[in-house]
């Protein structure tokens, strides 16, 4: 978990930087940073990417883009935009947005991926506007699967990690 909050930090600062200084002095001065590898700045698509090491072993984050990682171990249904990913040796997130159309289709793909786990199960929904939670842990991994309403899309946030 400590990796998650490193690039959450560290996608915050690129951000702030980016704004105030333009994509090289951003990535200039993030790579000055102790336990920060590369950091690269799309300034023509907005993504950004940054590799850390830290203590807890190395990972990536995208922001604005990215791909799913090959191993993730959680169905993505296709018809989406990764809107962030995330990796760590300790486990990888994704956010991906679909038209609003899909929430229910989405819903019912992952209600059937946790049901299939045959871990352990907690649940969580709403109305207004509507969206579901799965947490799920088995004898070796967890998984957390949100798919909320956000007119006009449907969100998707997606983490996988081991125990």
């Amino acid at each position: 978990m400590r990796n998650r909050r490193v690039f959450v930090l560290l996608a915050a600062m690129t951000l702030v930087l980016t704004a105030c200084s333009g994509a090289d002095i951003a990535e200039e001065i993030l790579e000055g940073q102790e336990g920060v590898g590369d950091v690269e700045i799309n300034e023509n698509n907005g993504s950004v990417q940054i590799e850390v090491e830290d203590e807890d072993g190395e990972g990536s984050v995208v922001i604005g883009g990215g791909e799913v990682p090959a191993d993730f171990p959680i169905p993505v249904p296709d018809g989406g935009t990764v809107a962030m990913a995330i990796s760590s040796e300790d486990g990888s997130s994704v956010t991906i947005s679909y038209p609003v159309s899909e929430y229910d289709s989405l819903v019912s793909t992952y209600q059937s991926f946790v049901d299939g786990t045959g871990g352990e199960m907690t649940t969580m929904e709403s109305s207004a506007p509507r969206s579901k939670t799965w947490s799920v842990t088995t004898d070796t991994e967890s998984f957390y699967i949100t798919v909320s309403e956000s007119d006009p899309d449907a969100i998707v946030s997606l983490i996988a990690g081991t125990n």
